[in-house]
């Protein structure tokens, strides 16, 4: 039997007659099968113990690895300079609207916080004379962002997984722009060197915690040693507050930001993840949702798609507890997209990010505050549901 609110299909999906195009979560666990199911893989991968990692893999000279290795941080740097690219140019891309909506959600809040202990922003002015305004609206007031269930990226050159991830990294160095001051010689970058070293800096201003179950020795190398990202090393079924994240990696908050990270938010990335996940997110952080952000699949179509007694009344069903407070902007796909096509590297943008919103949550003392249950993973259902 499936879990019937795991799984937020795609609205009017025309099928593509091209072979490279994936589905991430609806094939095998190792993201190379991209037939669609109605069992949700990601549940799967997530919740099943009994998921081995260990594909076998051909026999490869050291050489060999290299050039693949190489391969791979090339494609993932080239989907990031298209993101950044169609964002610096078109206003219609899908990078430029998934940033305005970051901003609209990271710097309302975090402006009023400033305004009430900093007196009336209307007075302050920059060196210049001008309004600090334009300079607060090209901010993303994020503190970190935890990265779930990518899948894996390595395994095809610009899949929907990779541009998942170039997208999370893209999202890290707009963040970290709000921070660094000389954030533009991330253009002048030459060599591996030089690159590392910009995403070290921006990993210190805007870390990134990322986890993926079936991750590859491959990935978590390119991860860490030259994205600079933080790999999480147990499941924790998305119960981990981003507090022990931050202790975990011995987060080292530096004079000049701890005044920013008072008023920044933590985004949580992640795009097509099964709704269980999500809930155990909401379950973990309910008592700081005004400073929590999601970026994946649509609450208000998981409510208008639960129909079941069952899936609405089930205590664990945080989703459907918070919908009175959530407030989301969807980052359309599809119409006037201009900038996209222009770059193979942005090819499964729609296979990527479908039904994928910002969401925000209004809490106040009108709010219904009770908790949502927990749950667990069953140990013995082979289809990864959950069970009280």
């Amino acid at each position: 039997m499936t879990d019937e609110w795991t799984f937020v299909s795609p609205r009017n999906k025309k099928r593509s007659s091209k072979p490279s195009r994936q589905r991430r979560h609806h094939g095998g666990v190792d993201g190379h099968n991209a037939t669609t199911n109605t069992n949700d893989d990601g549940m799967k991968r997530f919740f099943d113990n009994r998921i081995n990692n260990n594909h076998p893999k051909p026999q490869q000279t050291e050489a060999e690895k290299t050039k693949d290795r190489e391969r791979i941080r090339d494609a993932i740097l080239d989907s990031i300079s298209a993101l950044e690219n169609v964002w610096m140019s078109s206003e219609t891309s899908f990078s430029y609207r998934l940033i305005d909506a970051l901003r609209e959600v990271t710097t309302s809040s975090s402006a009023k916080k400033v305004e009430e202990g900093a007196g009336n922003k209307s007075e302050t002015k920059n060196e210049e004379g001008n309004d600090d305004d334009d300079n607060e609206s090209n901010q993303l007031n994020i503190r970190e962002i935890v990265a779930y269930g990518i899948g894996n990226f390595a395994t095809s050159s610009f899949s929907a997984p990779m541009l998942q991830l170039a997208c999370v990294l893209f999202l890290r160095r707009r963040a970290a722009s709000s921070i660094i001051t000389d954030s533009n010689d991330d253009d002048n970058a030459s060599n591996d060197n030089d690159i590392q070293d910009v995403f070290k800096r921006e990993q210190d201003q805007v870390p990134i915690y990322y986890y993926e179950p079936c991750i590859l020795p491959e990935e978590r190398d390119l991860l860490e040693t030259v994205f600079h990202v933080a790999v999480l090393e147990s499941n924790e079924f998305g119960k981990l507050r981003v507090q022990s994240m931050r202790r975990q990696d011995g987060e080292k908050a530096s004079a000049t930001t701890t005044s920013m990270k008072s008023v920044s938010k933590s985004l949580f990335y992640m795009p097509h993840c099964p709704m269980r996940l999500y809930c155990n997110v909401l379950w973990s952080h309910w008592e700081s949702l005004d400073s929590t952000i999601i970026y994946g699949n649509s609450f208000h179509s998981y409510d208008e798609r639960t129909l079941s007694e069952e899936g609405r009344t089930d205590p664990t069903n945080g989703i459907l507890r918070i919908i009175p407070c959530t407030n989301e902007i969807p980052i359309k796909l599809r119409g006037n997209r201009r900038g996209d096509e222009l770059y193979d590297a942005l090819n499964h943008l729609e296979t990527a990010f479908n039904d994928c919103n910002i969401i925000s949550f209004m809490v106040d003392e009108t709010s219904d505050r009770t908790r949502p249950d927990e749950y667990f993973a069953s140990q013995d259902n082979e289809n990864g549901e959950l069970s009280r």
